[in-house]
């Protein structure tokens, strides 16, 4: 039903210091700008990866999922719509976005924007060379939550999602097909965003990417290492327009069920 995370929408304070970051340290695309929007791309044929626009403080204010199909975007609205946790905000119908396409918008449990797309209009775009530190794409996205059992099982039976992983009882790993995990959510006193991570072409690329930024003077809040659940390596930094946690990875395990 779910197949990937197309994209994050995200509210900056500072939409000019959050380019320069995303733009020309990140590595993503400017792929168009609509109504105080900015629109960055990834080294993958989505649309875009990341939306910004200039908010008073910083927040999420969308996270996009990719449907295989109409007719499951049709069969989220319905669990929405069974769901008491849940809260319909807009039928099925054509998107007004970048890359148009069919989807829908609820809030989840924990009051976040997801919406559910299908047909969504690629674009074209250059794949990642060897040695190239550009991202490929949104790997997972991790939020936190203040009840991870309540969030598991509002993602499990409305939107399909498995567990994968586990730390202890405190951070659950989810997925919708055989990579470790698109989705995350670890415990906290507030519902927000923990980090978004990128998937790079290789270990030495994600070296690279590393090194690339710690010589822009951004130092890692974590890493480089490796992680246990995922066996994906990590080097997370902050974006100094929002402080958003932004995350290289490569080497996400695959689950064979």
């Amino acid at each position: 039903m779910i197949s990937h995370v197309r994209h994050v929408g995200l509210g900056i304070p500072d939409l000019t210091k959050a380019r320069e970051f995303y733009e020309k340290h990140w590595q993503l695309e400017v792929v168009d700008t609509d109504d105080g929007r900015l629109y960055l791309g990834a080294a993958c044929p989505e649309s875009h990866v990341v939306r910004l626009r200039a908010t008073d403080d910083p927040r999420v204010d969308l996270l996009s999922l990719a449907a295989d199909s109409p007719a499951d975007v049709d069969e989220v609205t319905e669990r929405v719509r069974r769901h008491p946790r849940a809260r319909l905000l807009a039928e099925p119908g054509i998107r007004q976005d970048l890359g148009c396409g069919y989807g829908m918008w609820f809030l989840d449990c924990d009051g976040r924007t997801v919406e559910v797309s299908a047909d969504v209009a690629g674009r074209a775009f250059r794949p990642v060379e060897r040695f190239e530190s550009r991202p490929k794409a949104i790997s997972h996205v991790v939020f936190n939550t203040t009840d991870v059992t309540v969030t598991r099982r509002f993602y499990a039976s409305v939107l399909g999602f498995r567990v994968s992983d586990w730390v202890e009882d405190f951070f659950c790993f989810m997925r919708t097909g055989n990579v470790h995990h698109i989705l995350a959510f670890t415990r906290s006193p507030h519902s927000s965003l923990n980090h978004v991570a990128f998937e790079v072409r290789g270990i030495d690329e994600f070296m690279r990417a590393t090194g690339g930024m710690m010589r822009h003077g951004f130092q890692p809040v974590w890493g480089p290492g490796r992680h246990g659940p995922g066996n994906n390596t990590f080097s997370y930094f902050q974006d100094p327009s929002s402080g958003f946690v932004m995350e290289y990875t490569t080497e996400l395990e695959l689950i064979d069920d």
